[in-house]
């Protein structure tokens, strides 16, 4: 199932599906070989030369441990809330792959859906394409919604108002330079897959197919939406980009950020986590509300990337006093 239309802040939702990080590492077993592997090593030499092996063994041991408690400071991060419960924390990045050609039949399905579907449109749609890989034959529905782009933060304003979309504030500060780009709300994609719902619309449009003698084809049904996944909006300077965004979340459920690279910092005493991982150039600056309903998140551009400070000052605008 595909998040589809939408621009890159959107589709981070599907990485905002709360996971909980309960992975212990157990490290000593490692060390130890490692040290054993070293004494040895020298106990074959010179017997006068043990004590200094042993010092040198001990040594590495420490070394190794220090550099992995940075690494885990760098990983393993928890945010709390006053009840003491884990509500914001780092997991693992997880690897998604999708064919080149998948990716170039979405593409060509989306352009031709979007000259004909109207704004605030939601279609859900299914191709005939033998040539599709097994990983979109087990999930054959996808998504594409017709976004309202906003050319200003006054009218993304209203329509947060009209459909009680995940407020996003106009930050106080954003670098020199960058201006109001645009702004759209992002809706959750329904039915969900592997449901009656999903499987009747599966069955329609299946049938729909076979009976249709075009070898690639196109075939889709307008259904209506019922929820609101997120607000976004984006800050342009020549060709970088700033995205915010603010997802709806369940209240009670713990929220994951996929990295292997984040330090924990606070701005107008709300912990946030900053993280980055080294597949991809991008890096983020994500939190939650007060409320713990809603997911911020601000991304920089890799080719004019924002500094620590940067990334507070921006946040300090979108926190609520």
């Amino acid at each position: 199932m595909r998040d589809s239309g939408q621009p890159e802040q959107d589709r981070i939702l599907r990485g905002m599906e709360l996971h909980s990080v309960e992975e212990e590492v157990d490290v000593t077993p490692a060390i130890m070989h490692k040290v054993r592997q070293i004494h040895q090593k020298n106990h074959r030499g010179h017997s006068g030369n043990r004590k200094k092996a042993l010092i040198i063994a001990m040594l590495t041991a420490i070394l190794i441990l220090s550099s992995i408690s940075v690494y885990a400071s760098q990983y393993l991060i928890q945010i709390k809330n006053k009840e003491g419960e884990v509500i914001l924390s780092t997991i693992k990045p997880w690897k998604y792959s999708e064919s080149e050609y998948n990716a170039k039949r979405i593409k060509e399905t989306e352009e031709e859906l979007s000259k004909r579907l109207k704004p605030g449109e939601q279609a859900v749609y299914y191709i005939k394409d033998l040539h599709m890989t097994p990983l979109v034959k087990e999930q054959p529905l996808n998504y594409f919604y017709m976004l309202t782009k906003h050319s200003n933060y006054q009218e993304l304003a209203i329509e947060i108002e009209e459909k009680g979309a995940p407020v996003l504030q106009e930050p106080d500060y954003v670098p020199d330079g960058y201006q109001f780009d645009f702004g759209q709300i992002q809706i959750r994609n329904t039915p969900v897959w592997n449901t009656p719902e999903y499987q009747i619309l599966l069955d329609e449009l299946k049938a729909q197919a076979e009976k249709s003698d075009e070898e690639q084809g196109l075939f889709y049904k307008i259904v209506p939406w019922s929820e609101i996944a997120s607000t976004g909006m984006e800050y342009r300077k020549g060709e970088y980009r700033i995205r915010i965004a603010a997802f709806a979340r369940e209240k009670g459920s713990k929220a994951g950020v996929p990295t292997n690279q984040a330090v924990k910092i606070k701005v107008k005493g709300k912990e946030m986590i900053l993280s980055a991982i080294p597949t991809s150039p991008l890096r983020s600056l994500t939190w939650l509300s007060d409320s713990e309903e809603v997911l911020y998140r601000i991304t920089d551009d890799p080719k004019d990337p924002l500094s620590k400070d940067e990334f507070a000052k921006i946040a300090a605008g979108l926190v609520s006093e």
